[in-house]
């Protein structure tokens, strides 16, 4: 995966958010969305922490 933007499912019908961090152009951003509410995890995220991520929660 070299860049994980995209959609993600996550256990219990959440859903993973990854966009480009537009501050960073190597940086990734999150968003998790759950039950119609949202956290936004803005920062220069690597692809490395957001592969790591993902593999804890899929």
């Amino acid at each position: 995966m070299k860049s994980p933007v995209g959609t993600y499912e996550l256990p219990d019908g959440a859903v993973l958010r990854v966009f480009a961090d537009h501050g960073d152009s190597d940086g990734y951003g999150l968003e998790i969305t759950h039950n119609g509410e949202s956290a936004r995890y803005d920062g220069s995220h690597t692809a490395r922490e957001v592969r790591a991520f993902l593999g804890l929660f899929t």
